[in-house]
């Protein structure tokens, strides 16, 4: 992948494969690829980036298919949960309209009662309580925790094949973090959800993810299962990277 008007490579080579019902995590330092990646994925990078290679899905070459094929695939087969809950919402229009307009548009879902039962169902399976007052609730009325599992719920109102997740923790403190972890390995679990876990933080890997690939500067460095990366490390840069992660648990 290049910019064109500098000619500068943001990820190189990048080839691995993500199987059914498995979480696969991408891990790495900032400014190391890792959303541009996820961006790459669904197409969504600016008009002047040039994307060379596939991203096969479902036997699908999703760079090859034009905007309208690629849309209806967007959000729908593919569900994506964003680092910043709050950015992701309009913040004049409630939290149900936003839901069953989402609904509406990807599963060209006529009846708003099949959407607004669909959501309650939703909410409740995602941990959130209060159903009607969350649905009513305007974006800054409602926690970051809280959006992020209406986002949450709302990737999984189509019943995706797979769930992207870019750092959907990072703006969250602690407590909240766990709460979300918590809730995407019981979701894996319930739903044999596959999921592609973007993250910088090895923690969230430890707990999380089933196979982890390394990414720095552009490039895979390692691809390995997790109590693999842990406990023997094949690359200098992932060595670097779990040292890095001990000394920050030791200051702590």
């Amino acid at each position: 992948m290049r910019y064109k008007e500098k000619s500068q490579p943001a990820l190189n080579g990048i080839e691995f494969d993500l199987y059914k019902g498995e979480i696969l995590g991408i891990v790495g330092e900032s400014g190391s690829g890792k959303t541009t990646l996820a961006s790459s994925i669904l197409n969504v990078l600016p008009l002047q980036t040039e994307i060379k290679g596939k991203v096969v899905f479902e036997n699908k070459n999703l760079l090859s298919l034009d905007e309208v094929r690629l849309d209806a695939i967007r959000g729908k087969e593919i569900g994506v949960v964003f680092q910043e809950p709050a950015a992701s919402f309009n913040p004049v229009l409630s939290i149900g309209y936003q839901f069953v307009e989402f609904m509406q548009q990807k599963l060209k879902v006529k009846t708003k009662r099949h959407c607004c039962n669909k959501m309650e169902e939703l909410f409740n399976k995602v941990g959130l309580k209060e159903t009607k007052r969350v649905a009513k609730s305007y974006p800054h009325q409602l926690s970051g925790g809280q959006l992020q599992r209406v986002m949450i719920a709302m990737a999984l109102s189509t019943n995706p094949k797979l769930l992207i997740a870019d750092e959907p923790t990072s703006s969250l403190d602690v407590t909240i973090e766990s709460q979300i972890v918590n809730l995407l390995k019981s979701l894996k679990e319930e739903l044999n959800l596959t999921v592609l876990f973007i993250t910088h933080n090895l923690a969230l890997i430890d707990v999380l993810c089933d196979r982890v690939v390394v990414i720095y500067k552009g490039r895979v460095q390692e691809i390995s299962h997790k109590k693999e990366l842990f406990s023997n490390p094949q690359s200098g840069y992932t060595r670097e990277l779990l040292a890095s992660f001990k000394e920050l648990e030791v200051q702590e």
